[in-house]
């Protein structure tokens, strides 16, 4: 329960003692993260899982729109995409075809997009530009269709309908222990394409979640493609389809889920991911290497696993609770829970000297995430948001809205510089509304010099 906090001295714990440092204890507990003698999870399936629609194949038409032109409906400014929505809706197999849209494309944009546009607006007359035609793919085939158009829909539709059923990629029960996959171990697919929603103009949580992540992705894999030995292939999706991949796509349903990113590997499973944040992009290149031949390709990132093309809501919840047991505890930290987004709340920070930063965060955030999507001074959070280092140190006054403070926190501000009795570490502070509308009444979250 969120309640003004009480008035906290020094007196009852050990002084504070200026660190020559800043550094974390060398074991320190954190009450928000099983231990490795934890009992094993309980059976409940958490509400993310099994979220993804339900649906054997997914189309992505790949265009050469940048995002800034997408509006929050796109059939209100694509004819192809209003065609293709109203002819599939009712028919027998075609609906159950999902397709979406990607800014992979390559080559000029003939009609500008208007982002302005609104659900109900119908899309212009083409005034003379050329059709729309726009590259595609079909997963979890890796199918690549070089241009789709009105013109050609009758020959997709015909080559779709004489396809055999989809490729199924069942979750191994086989439990997966192995280090992440790297070049040098394992050959990845062929083909991994990752998708992640930035479509702001839709819901705002979706641009500001979703395009770090993208960024994250990109700024891994140009990582790891200077790995010598260990090198990776890949980039965006723009630039080409072999290694590992990365483009941004318009919206996939799941708002609340944000930051989404569908992970399509070619002979895998391909799966998608929920309350994803930009500090998981090397997690998701990990998955994206592992070899098809494996189990533990085959087995999904259970704790942000919304659901994979071919298995139905059921069968997705069905396979989280038959998980490995082992699959509960690795890679804990990765794996703690994290809230759906709520509304956006609005915050404002006050540096040491004294300028006030006006952001945006979400309900189901920390405060440090926050910060951290915002570049705010003086947050760095080098243990991610675990309470296990002082770094995301900020000072709120006792009549703010807060959780009470735990012992875990207590002892990570011994390392605080500047600490006082209105610090607190941002990781453990909740974005809420009560917080808000502390905020609108003049309330300000303080940062520290360091």
């Amino acid at each position: 329960m969120l309640v003004a906090r009480a008035p906290r001295t020094l007196a009852h714990r050990a002084p504070r003692l200026r660190p020559s440092i800043l550094a974390s204890p060398s074991s320190p507990s954190s009450y928000s993260r099983p231990s490795s003698t934890s009992a094993p999870a309980p059976a409940t399936v958490p509400p993310i899982v099994g979220t993804a629609p339900d649906m054997p194949r997914h189309l992505v038409l790949h265009t050469p729109h940048p995002t800034a032109s997408w509006p929050s409906h796109l059939d209100s400014t694509s004819t192809l995409y209003r065609t293709l929505a109203q002819r599939w809706a009712h028919h027998p197999k075609l609906s159950k075809l999902g397709f979406a849209v990607s800014d992979a494309g390559k080559g000029p944009v003939d009609q500008p997009w208007d982002p302005s546009r609104g659900k109900f607006d119908v899309p212009p007359p083409p005034e003379g530009a050329p059709e729309e035609s726009y590259s595609a793919t079909l997963y979890p085939d890796f199918l690549d269709f070089p241009s789709l158009s009105l013109s050609t829909l009758d020959a997709f539709e015909a080559q779709y309908l004489a396809l055999p059923p989809a490729p199924s990629f069942p979750v191994s029960s086989a439990a997966s222990t192995s280090a992440p996959p790297t070049a040098s171990s394992s050959s990845p697919s062929p083909r991994t394409h990752i998708f992640v929603c930035t479509h702001t103009t839709r819901d705002c949580r979706c641009g500001d979640l979703g395009e770090p992540l993208y960024a994250a992705l990109v700024r891994e894999l140009q990582r790891r493609r200077r790995g010598g030995a260990n090198a990776v292939e890949g980039g965006e999706l723009r630039e080409g389809d072999d290694g590992v991949r990365v483009a941004r796509v318009a919206h996939v349903g799941g708002h609340k889920w944000a930051a989404n990113a569908l992970v399509y590997r070619e002979g895998g499973g391909c799966d998608w991911y929920g309350l994803l944040r930009a500090d998981d992009a090397p997690k998701l290149i990990d998955l994206a290497l592992a070899p098809s031949s494996s189990s533990s390709a085959s087995e999904p990132w259970y704790a942000r696993w919304r659901g994979r093309l071919g298995l139905s809501p059921f069968a997705v919840r069905a396979a989280y609770a038959a998980r490995p047991e082992g699959a509960a505890v690795a890679g804990r930290k990765t794996d703690e829970p994290r809230s759906e987004l709520g509304d956006r709340v609005e915050l404002v920070f006050r540096t040491f000297e004294g300028e006030e930063i006006s952001v945006a965060g979400y309900e189901g955030e920390s405060v440090m995430e926050t910060a951290r999507r915002h570049d705010l001074p003086s947050i760095l959070a080098t243990c991610g948001g675990h309470c296990e280092c002082a770094t995301c140190h900020v000072h709120l006054a006792e009549s703010a809205p807060q959780p009470d403070m735990k012992d875990e926190e207590d002892e990570q501000l011994e390392f605080a510089l500047g600490a006082d009795d209105d610090s607190r570490l941002a990781c453990q502070l909740p974005v809420t509304k009560e917080l808000g509308e502390w905020v609108a009444g003049g309330g300000r979250i303080r940062l520290p010099r360091y």
